[in-house]
């Protein structure tokens, strides 16, 4: 196997154990064991972090079809994670908000998110100025070449 290969599997394996071990982090963290997608913990991020949430600003802000964002919200909304809300002037318009055990579920999410930053930054500890370049240098042509899918 040449280097690029190796660069390969290392970021796919990268991925995988990565989604992996903060599902079962956040599995066991919760009080409640429930199981939730990434795109779910993400429209709870989002929700929990601006306000005038609806679908189309779901779809925008994480770039997936409305039908997914509709699957991953009638789950939210049968578990009690997120409330359909509606504003005074316009009953038609419907926008989310976190009930309590959402709030709960968010605060778990950012808190893995600090912890991952931390651990990141001790691996990076050990690298030198010049190789962090290089993995800025691949990681943001990854992020660009992933963005023009």
């Amino acid at each position: 196997m040449n280097k690029r290969d190796e660069v390969i599997k290392s970021l796919e394996k990268f991925i995988v154990e990565r989604e992996n071990s903060n599902k079962k982090r956040i599995y066991r963290k919760s009080e409640n064991k429930i199981d939730l997608s990434l795109t779910q913990f993400h429209i709870i991020e989002i929700i929990d972090k601006k306000e005038k949430v609806n679908n189309k600003l779901l779809v925008q802000d994480l770039k997936i079809s409305a039908p997914a964002i509709s699957k991953s919200m009638r789950k939210l909304l049968d578990l009690n994670l997120v409330e359909e809300t509606y504003l005074e002037e316009n009953r038609k318009e419907k926008y989310y908000k976190l009930t309590s055990k959402g709030s709960v579920f968010a605060n778990v999410h950012e808190e893995l998110h600090k912890r991952a930053t931390n651990k990141y930054n001790e691996i990076l500890n050990d690298f030198e100025e010049e190789e962090l370049e290089v993995v800025i240098k691949f990681l943001n042509k990854v992020t660009k070449s992933l963005k023009e899918d």
